[in-house]
């Protein structure tokens, strides 16, 4: 599928805005000046730069914690405060990082704290907007440890029983937490379970955006029609599971091996752009000076802002919704 150069730079961007964050992220708890756990998704910044462009307004995300490309349909200063923990970020500076959200506004759904559980929970979002008579669709993105989770088993069959308007996408980037992806799982395809459900599933290499983007709008066209998918992004994660991991569990063979299987996608796309004449090498310099630039800006306005204080973390309306009825 051709697509325009407006349309190829902002995924470029999409990548880049990924990768510089989660350096500037890295210099800043360095500095002491962060609080928590970061996780990065070095080297698998294609997929967000595939997927992201496709949200439209009327769809939910659920981004895992490795989504910081996700970045391009949020207010990066909002979203750094909220991360800073500051009290006019998004939800008043309390889910950090890892659990930053916006339901009514951007549409970007909560993250669970235990892993996998939220392919039920967004398949109850899927099934709101089909008992709402709403166009959306869900797109729930979690890594392969997520997959080996019953749960996502559980929901493709609800899915499937009840035509869902919902992707399930898993980031298949060799590695869950600690262990090797080879070591949970035999299967050489993790979307070849979704057959089991007459659920779409397919995989795709994770380091060409294109090839994502092309993946994920057949599939997010098949859930409008009320089938629903599952897209495996076949990637790998060139840093540890948390920012400090050492990654002892990485063996340099295994290294070696993946990342020739998954080079850096990043100078890869910027090569193909520049033989394709869409963009010079200036052009993509510029692009990049231009987003680290947003990100210090962004920072620097957020540690501007009031920090968070006890008095604002009580109330039952920090912990449940009051919306009556659930409705979205």
């Amino acid at each position: 599928m051709a697509y325009t150069k407006e349309q190829l730079v902002e995924m470029y961007k999409i990548m880049q805005r990924g990768r510089l964050f989660d350096k500037k992220i890295a210099t800043e708890s360095k500095k002491g000046k962060l609080v928590g756990m970061f996780h990065f998704g070095t080297n698998q910044e294609a997929f967000e730069a595939g997927l992201m462009p496709l949200i439209g307004p009327d769809d939910y995300l659920k981004p895992y914690h490795r989504n910081h490309g996700c970045l391009s349909m949020c207010d990066m200063k909002l979203y750094v405060a909220g991360m800073l923990e500051r009290a006019t970020g998004y939800n008043n500076g309390i889910g950090g990082d890892y659990h930053q959200q916006d339901i009514a506004d951007l549409h970007l759904l909560p993250l669970d704290g235990l892993i996998g559980e939220d392919w039920l929970h967004d398949t109850g979002v899927a099934m709101a907007l089909k008992l709402q008579n709403k166009p959306g669709v869900v797109i729930n993105c979690q890594g392969d440890g997520g997959a080996q989770m019953g749960a996502l088993y559980e929901a493709m069959n609800f899915a499937s029983l009840f035509s869902l308007p919902i992707v399930y996408v898993v980031v298949n980037n060799g590695v869950a937490m600690t262990t090797p992806t080879e070591k949970e799982c035999k299967c050489s395809e993790i979307s070849g379970r979704a057959a089991g459900f007459n659920v779409k599933g397919v995989s795709v290499w994770g380091q060409d955006p294109i090839a994502v983007r092309e993946a994920m709008e057949a599939a997010i066209e098949s859930a409008r029609r009320g089938e629903p998918a599952l897209v495996e992004v076949m990637t790998y994660r060139k840093c540890g599971h948390y920012f400090g991991d050492p990654r002892d569990y990485e063996t340099a063979e295994r290294d070696a091996r993946m990342s020739e299987k998954y080079p850096d996608p990043i100078p890869r796309f910027e090569k193909m752009l520049q033989e394709m004449g869409i963009c010079t090498e200036e052009e993509l310099k510029g692009y990049a000076k231009e987003i680290k630039n947003e990100i210090a800006e962004a920072f620097e306005w957020a540690y501007q802002q009031p920090r968070l204080t006890g008095d604002m973390t009580k109330g039952a309306d920090k912990v449940f919704s009051n919306t009556e009825g659930g409705k979205l």
